[in-house]
């Protein structure tokens, strides 16, 4: 994955990846094809299985290296959760990790995680005498509330009688403090 998500990939492979990565934030991975990734990379085909052993391994390898990229660029390599204005403004971030995650199957059980691995052991850092159980539920509830927002927020206030545009920042304040919430109860703060 290129050092700067902004920057342009230096290689066919990076290409790839890229690819991977703007096509399974638009896209669940089950949809997605080794030929749509060579043509969203701008690549000959036979480039995705020169570089791996099929689409899905590429697939694969997009998701660790752009979970990676997460860790390290919005998490201080781990240090802290991401900031759920960040989370919530970048398609990249949101709309790839509800892709992934709306595909459990489509992974191995084995696969790495390294934005949930990264934030469930910032959890247990920050509260280490802490019930392992209530540490992973944190985690769930977090990553749930962040995936939801851009999904349902609008629909949900509608149906509710709110007007997103009059009530935005009264339901986005008490969407936030949730979170906050949540954080708290494992010993981390996070801005917003």
């Amino acid at each position: 994955m290129s050092a700067s998500m902004a920057d342009p990939p230096s290689t066919s492979r990076d290409a790839l990846i890229e690819a991977a990565v703007n096509l399974m934030s638009r896209r669940p991975p089950s949809t997605i094809s080794g030929r749509d990734l060579a043509t969203e990379a701008g690549v000959n085909y036979g480039l995705v299985h020169y570089y791996f052993e099929s689409a899905r391994d590429l697939m694969v390898e997009a998701r660790r290296l752009h979970g990676a990229w997460v860790v390290e660029n919005l998490m201080d390599g781990g240090t802290r959760p991401v900031d759920p204005e960040a989370a919530l403004a970048d398609r990249r971030i949101f709309g790839f990790t509800a892709h992934c995650a709306l595909e459990d199957g489509f992974w191995g059980p084995d696969e790495p995680r390294p934005t949930l691995d990264a934030l469930l052991e910032l959890v247990r850092e920050s509260d280490p005498d802490g019930d392992p159980v209530h540490h992973r539920a944190t985690v769930a509830a977090v990553t749930l509330l962040l995936l939801g927002w851009p999904i349902f927020v609008e629909h949900n206030a509608r149906g509710l009688g709110l007007d997103p545009d009059v009530d935005g920042e009264a339901i986005r304040s008490r969407f936030l403090g949730v979170l906050r919430s949540l954080y708290s109860s494992v010993g981390l703060e996070v801005g917003g």
